[in-house]
């Protein structure tokens, strides 16, 4: 790149920044939760849309199950709906028509993110949907998490357009539905339907990192049940799922102990892979504010993370060996029974080669944008990124912005991050491209 584009590219996003927060803004503003099996995301990926055709894209809205091959796909884990979810994606490219990226054999690269948000639960100091500023933060139910970044890399996208540039390869937006609770189809079926690229670069919030690698995970319900027992009058020995539960989350505190303290991946030497118990539940309330029988199920929600490289035979298998250990020699597990439900799809952990050479282009950019040298380490969470990496010929490199509360209340995203986002994928959307 010549450095009057690249002054002119800067000099662009210094111009537009208040362009770069509004979109944020207007995005947080279009309320788009999964509620699984079903979401709301239709309204803003319509906007999305909106935003590419006037960029100049050639736009493709798309619901997933259209996408052939979708639902007899390996990685396809059934009961979503997708009425009125569709995905959106925008393209920039020599060639008005015809196949794109990998399939016409151009340069490429594409920017990915999904749409969705998590339900907007509980109240903190801010309001869901206002996209509030304050004190550099941008305030709102998917600000983090990842509409910032969405915004980021569609003002890129603009930038590169309004300034003239001519691009010798294909440039791939997509915004995805259906990401969260373990979804991942709408990823799939943009890689099926044929947007597939050099590299892809992923948005989600992992403080400026560069990620070559992310975490995967799985979350569980774990079962006590047995039959009713009322107030066990008379009863020399209970049957009590309540007390069975609370030594089967000992057993899994200890295991999580004892995996921890295993050899880890390389990248990821210093992580904690945590198991997070998110609900526990068992037994009635009565309406005078006590409950007066023992309960014939408890249950316990928990999400764990896993590096790359742990299969899901292997945490299942595990997880199981635990609950079986367990009531071996524990008398009030043995006069229960067990049952296990999977609340998502196993997410793999998945990584992607560190020397690719766009990798190095971005790095290098974000460095010159920021200041500081480029921070490398594996995205400290599970995403649909293994969907790249480990179902298409796309390799995933995740970079996105700081924030803070993803999935909590007063959820938030660095407003500065988002401007230096958008020149570093400007800037690497020129160096690879024009």
């Amino acid at each position: 790149m010549t450095t009057p584009t690249r002054d002119a590219i800067l000099q662009w996003v210094d111009a537009h920044q208040a362009d770069v927060i509004g979109l944020a803004q207007s995005l947080v503003r279009i309320p788009s939760e999964n509620k699984p099996p079903h979401g709301s995301e239709k309204a803003c990926q319509m906007f999305v849309a909106e935003i590419l055709r006037d960029i100049g894209c050639r736009v493709d809205v798309f619901t997933p199950p259209e996408v052939v091959g979708l639902t007899e796909h390996p990685a396809y884990w059934p009961g979503r709906d997708y009425t009125d979810r569709p995905n959106v994606v925008g393209v920039m490219s020599p060639q008005p028509e015809g196949p794109v990226g990998k399939a016409a054999g151009r340069k490429s690269l594409l920017f990915t993110g999904h749409i969705d948000v998590v339900p907007a639960v509980g109240q903190g100091k801010y309001t869901w949907w206002d996209g509030t500023i304050e004190d550099g933060r941008l305030y709102g139910r998917g600000a983090n998490d990842m509409k910032g970044g969405i915004a980021t890399y569609l003002m890129a996208a603009r930038c590169i357009r309004e300034l003239g540039f001519e691009l010798k390869g294909d440039l791939i937006l997509e915004t995805v539905v259906d990401e969260e609770f373990g979804g991942a189809h709408g990823s799939l079926a943009c890689c099926l339907r044929g947007y597939n690229a050099d590299l892809a670069i992923l948005s989600e919030p992992n403080n400026m990192l560069v990620s070559t690698a992310h975490r995967g995970g799985q979350q569980f319900r774990l079962f006590t049940c047995t039959e009713g027992v009322g107030m066990g009058f008379g009863d020399t020995i209970l049957r009590d799922p309540v007390t069975a539960l609370g030594h089967l989350l000992a057993a899994l505190d200890r295991y999580n102990e004892e995996r921890n303290a295993r050899p880890r991946p390389k990248g990821f030497e210093n992580d904690v892979f945590p198991l997070m118990p998110f609900l526990l539940r068992s037994g009635e309330l009565l309406p005078w504010g006590t409950g007066e029988a023992i309960p014939d199920t408890a249950w316990v929600e928990f999400w764990i993370e896993i590096p790359p490289g742990v299969t899901e035979e292997q945490l299942k298998s595990e997880l199981r060996g635990v609950v079986a250990q367990a009531t071996e020699v524990t008398p009030t597990l043995q006069r229960v029974t067990t049952r296990w439900e999977e609340r998502t799809r196993f997410l793999a952990g998945s990584s992607m080669a560190d020397d690719h050479p766009l990798v190095g282009v971005l790095a290098t950019n974000l460095a010159a944008v920021t200041g500081q040298p480029p921070a490398f380490g594996p995205a400290p969470f599970a995403c649909d990124g293994f969907i790249f990496n480990l179902h298409s010929p796309t390799p995933v490199v995740i970079v996105g912005p700081h924030g803070a509360n993803a999935h909590a209340p007063d959820e938030w995203v660095s407003v500065a991050d988002l401007v230096a986002l958008t020149k570093t994928y400007a800037l690497t959307i020129a160096d690879w491209l024009i």
